[in-house]
């Protein structure tokens, strides 16, 4: 069995406000949402299997019923702007019985949940409309709190509106700070809103149904989820050898398309433009914007999606801008995504130091891949990670390095087979990881392959997006003390999915299909017994990094599964490098205090923290602009200045600075580490000598 080990966040629907029905479109009638055989025969299929495969074997009861409604209003109403707190409670009659809409298909609970919903959007949306209508200036000195995080639903109405009217005003003056006029922008407000109701109005018994086993799944861990049959067409596409694309996985997030990753070797990738959290707002076609905020995610995939050698211009909301931020446009020319733009990649950095020049090989892993059809083939020189490091490495000796660096930042993970034999290309032997399932069974995988290829100096390189099979072999690489961890502390996924394709599992033939499961069946521990569920791998020496913790990571997430420990194994630790680790993390200490560069990025982290604090906008179009133009200005200004301080040309880069700041500092602590083993085997070397003599 081929296990993947990846952080991923499927395309599931987040419904959050954004458009709105009319009068002039009575036509966008809401459908009467009925029972249907299938769907109540899939619903039962879905628990069925789920309690039986999941790995916390969670019974489906009157327990988790309420944990079940709260996910499922959650998932409707995120940000607590369509609900008011009376339709909440009118709800909590049906705490105890979503259990038994799952049980028995009984699903008239989860329509009649649904169809309050689609009434408050009409409701919030109409009122939104009559606000654009009336809405000639922006002199107001109102604010608007863009962040809705601790946000509670409200009683009175007159309240809701308000908010309502704050948030339109505020979409509004959005549209017109970023260069539309105030009529063009309330045309494109009113489309969006009427979209949304419509989209609404026109969701079928099927599309509910969607969201609530999304719902149900989300309550079990946020990496078990429910797809549809084109959405699992869609999975199947994203995670094949190679497809046509821009290379970005996408989600809905409230009410926008965001970039959950890039895809390694994929346009948007190269281009090195977009960045993860980034958000998706509108897309050109025939050179007219279509504005896809509120659409559904595989609407947007498919806009977006085109054959090879075409061209697609997408309009991105940066998310380092929250509140403030200015769109961007980007072109990107649609591409195959094959495996070998996804393979590991190479270069040597010599670095002078007192003299000396010292050749350190860098290979930097964008994910744990396997070349599946070339391996049933027969072939024995199929791609592989672990085939390419072996190869780059063997180069690197042959040239001559002093030290390796395996850079995966970036890594949301892969193939298991892949990071044990990764490993295994650096220890001699021993345990690699731990696998627990539900029965508590723990398996244990060793070290595939016989000693190992490189005994020099290695450092492994990771930050917040390392994930799932990089923290496996990180965490190894750690526990053994065969070289350094450095960077940021991980992801913290250390749970395994499986997928069950439910026509299977069906006794009889859906015409239309019944979609697919993801299900977490184990967890994963370090050879030292412990979990790096939520808690991630802990590096040996922390460098800065612009990722948020408080946004990327397993713990900030709802419904993990917990972090825990098992029994440690019996493995080999590289002594030598443990007595060294002090010295090495003190070495690097001192130089920080003295790195005007680090410094620097210190600060900046620091500026963008304070900065993201701020959840308070004015809905004052002069202030608004002049708050904008000036922290750009001043951000622009001091990076400027900053950045020729150290002797940087007009205009450098600053993620350039950034990346190059950091893996100096790697190469630095590579050169301790060379130093400190050089002096270990001389000292051993002497002591050695006075025995004989």
């Amino acid at each position: 069995m081929v296990i993947l080990l990846k952080f991923i966040i499927p395309l599931v629907i987040v419904l959050t406000p954004l458009e709105l029905y009319s009068d002039s479109d009575q036509h966008s009638v809401p459908r009467i949402l009925e029972l249907d055989a299938e769907d109540a025969y899939l619903t039962r299929l879905v628990t069925a299997i789920s309690e039986r495969a999941h790995y916390s074997q969670s019974s489906t009861n009157n327990e988790s019923s309420i944990k079940i409604l709260n996910e499922y209003i959650n998932t409707l109403d995120r940000n607590k702007m369509y609900f008011s707190q009376t339709d909440i409670t009118y709800f909590q009659r049906y705490k105890y019985e979503l259990d038994d809409s799952l049980r028995d298909g009984q699903l008239k609970p989860v329509f009649d949940i649904f169809s309050t919903y689609r009434l408050r959007v009409q409701q919030r949306l109409d009122h939104s409309l009559q606000v654009i209508t009336k809405t000639n200036d922006f002199e107001s000195d109102d604010v608007f709190r863009f962040r809705n995080t601790k946000n509670k639903w409200k009683y009175d109405e007159d309240i809701i509106n308000a908010e309502w009217t704050k948030k339109t005003i505020n979409d509004l003056l959005s549209l017109v700070i970023a260069g539309q006029d105030i009529e063009a922008a309330k045309e494109t407000l009113r489309k969006r809103y009427l979209r949304f109701i419509k989209r609404i109005n026109d969701y079928d018994e099927q599309d509910v149904l969607n969201i609530f086993l999304n719902a149900y799944m989300n309550h079990l861990d946020p990496h078990s989820s429910y797809l549809n049959p084109s959405e699992a067409e869609e999975y199947e596409i994203q995670t094949s050898l190679s497809y046509q694309g821009i290379g970005a996985r996408l989600q809905t997030n409230d009410d926008f398309i965001q970039i959950v990753d890039l895809i390694p070797g994929g346009p948007a990738f190269k281009d090195g433009t977009i960045k993860p959290l980034d958000k998706i707002i509108g897309v050109y076609d025939d050179e007219k914007i279509i504005d896809v905020i509120g659409w559904d995610v595989n609407e947007v995939v498919k806009l977006i999606r085109g054959p090879k050698g075409s061209v697609i211009t997408l309009k991105i909301l940066p998310s380092s801008q929250e509140g403030d931020a200015m769109p961007y446009e980007v072109t990107l020319t649609r591409d195959e995504i094959s495996l070998e733009e996804q393979a590991a990649s190479s270069f040597i950095k010599t670095i002078n130091d007192n003299d000396h020049d010292y050749q350190i090989g860098v290979i930097k892993i964008p994910g744990f891949y396997q070349d599946y059809a070339a391996r049933r083939r027969g072939d024995q020189d199929y791609k592989s990670t672990t085939s390419d490091v072996r190869r780059i490495v063997n180069e690197f000796k042959e040239i001559g390095i002093d030290a390796l660096v395996i850079d995966l930042r970036g890594n949301s993970g892969g193939l298991l087979d892949e990071a044990t034999g990764l490993t295994g290309l650096f220890i001699d032997e021993g345990p690699v990881v731990q696998l627990k399932d539900m029965e508590d069974n723990i398996e244990v995988i060793d070290d595939p392959i016989p000693g190992n290829i490189y005994d020099g100096p290695i450092s492994v390189v990771i930050d917040r997006f390392s994930a799932s099979a990089s923290e496996i072999f990180a965490a190894a690489i750690q526990d053994y003390s065969r070289g350094l961890v450095i960077g940021q502390k991980s992801f913290g996924k250390g749970s395994v999915q499986n997928l069950y394709p439910l026509d299977r599992y069906s006794r009889y033939k859906s015409e239309r299909g019944f979609g697919q499961l993801t299900l977490t069946i184990a967890k994963f521990y370090r050879v030292n017994g412990s979990g790096t569920q939520n808690k991630g791998v802990i590096p040996d020496i922390t460098l800065p990094s612009f990722i948020d913790e408080s946004l990327v990571g397993e713990e900030n997430k709802d419904n993990t599964l917990p972090w825990d420990q098992i029994i440690s194994l019996n493995y080999l630790k590289d002594s030598s490098l443990e007595i060294t680790k002090n010295i090495l993390a003190n070495n690097h200490q001192i130089r920080e205090k003295d790195n005007p560069a680090i410094q620097y990025i210190n600060d900046e982290i620091e500026y963008f923290e304070k900065e993201s604090e701020v959840d308070l906008i004015t809905l004052n179009y002069d202030k608004r602009l002049q708050r904008r133009n000036s922290k750009q200005e001043e951000v622009e200004n001091r990076r400027n200045q900053k950045l020729s301080e150290l002797g940087y040309t007009d205009n450098y880069d600053f993620d350039d600075f950034r990346d190059e700041t950091i893996l100096n500092e790697v190469y630095l602590v590579m050169i301790d580490m060379i130093i400190q083993k050089h002096q270990s085997a001389s000292s051993l070397t002497s002591t050695n000598l006075q025995k004989k003599s």
